[in-house]
């Protein structure tokens, strides 16, 4: 065959793999509009209710035309209306159904339920200090449980405690680590299995109780150590010492753990290139922390660069081993729209 038909051959087929692609990456997102408004018609976005689950949109909306009316309302796919009052629209919109349905955005920081009623922790304090029991593990004793937190499937329960020499991280799987200072709340992944600890300073009971005997020197060197703040995982990791610690903690859609310091986020530990101020609770990174969505209030960007309009309403959930997001949003003043996207 001449080299030109080969060459030729080769083009085409590295076309059809290139426009293979591309429908895959197209079928991973979609736009479809739910309602446009007429002209010079308004939304009231307070008065009216956009909700999403994973299988559909709910929407009502109040609109109107002009400052004092006349108004309508959109329900079940049909429009009403016009109404001279507010009121009257806002009775014709919700009449028969409960206004109250989750209509915002859930917190992307993971916030464990509570765990199953079989899944007691038994605290117990005798004379050589408090344990905790659970499901035949005995965690202790020390000098003073701090605090514990079961996880959400009843499979662990996760303690922080003090003793005058040191403190404690424990797992009832039988993992636990050490360190000077304070420990702060206990955090968990979604999964149960991996979990941290912020701790202030590095100085345990006895130390602290001997610092009205240090020379001044070196008691405002004490102090000022005492400052610092440190992660501390179960499985034995630390991170810190940090001047500036904004949180740790575990996302919904990841069980990594995620820190900032100064501005800049951390993923285990390891720098998360590209990721700009945020509000945490905006945050989604996926499963494999390779790629992450900030759903903010001025757009919804994603890792590859990617901005759409800023969600309304969001649903974030796995589907077919990926992170799926599917919001919300109200585009050119006119278009209630919903987009789904995957990655």
């Amino acid at each position: 065959m001449p080299s030109s038909r080969v060459s030729v051959g080769l083009f085409a087929a590295l076309v059809l793999v290139v426009a293979g692609t591309a429908c895959r990456v197209t079928a991973q997102e979609s736009r479809k509009v739910l309602h446009s408004l007429e002209p010079g018609e308004t939304l009231l976005q307070a008065e009216s209710a956009l909700a999403l689950t994973v299988d559909a949109a709910d929407i009502v909306l109040v609109t109107a035309k002009g400052k004092k009316g006349p108004f309508f309302v959109v329900r079940e796919g049909a429009k009403k209306g016009p109404f001279t009052r507010l009121d009257e629209a806002m009775e014709a919109a919700y009449a028969g159904r409960d206004d109250s349905a989750h209509t915002g955005r859930d917190c992307a920081v993971y916030r464990p339920g509570d765990s199953p009623a079989a899944s007691e922790v038994s605290p117990e304090g005798n004379e050589r200090g408090q344990t905790l029991r659970f499901k035949g593990a005995v965690m202790g004793p020390h000098a003073m449980i701090a605090s514990y937190k079961v996880t959400a499937d009843g499979a662990r329960a996760y303690v922080t405690a003090v003793d005058a020499d040191q403190s404690w991280f424990e797992c009832s799987d039988g993992r636990k680590v050490s360190f000077g200072g304070t420990p702060g709340e206990v955090l968990f992944s979604p999964d149960g299995k991996n979990a941290a600890v912020e701790v202030q300073g590095t100085l345990n009971m006895h130390q602290m109780e001997g610092l009205s005997k240090l020379p001044p020197e070196k008691l405002a060197a004490a102090l000022q150590g005492m400052e610092k703040k440190f992660v501390y995982t179960i499985d034995g990791k630390t991170f810190g010492p940090f001047d500036d610690l904004d949180g740790a903690w575990y996302p919904r859609t990841s069980n990594d753990l995620y820190f900032r310091v100064k501005g800049q986020l951390y993923r285990n530990g390891a720098v998360v290139a590209g990721a700009s101020s945020f509000d945490r609770c905006d945050f989604y990174p996926s499963a494999d922390g390779k790629s992450y969505a900030i759903a903010g209030y001025d757009a919804m960007t994603f890792s590859d660069g990617k901005k759409y309009p800023a969600p309304l309403s969001l649903v974030v959930f796995a589907e077919k081993g990926k992170t799926t997001f599917k919001w919300i949003a109200f585009e050119k003043d006119a278009e209630i729209v919903v987009y789904q996207r995957s990655m």
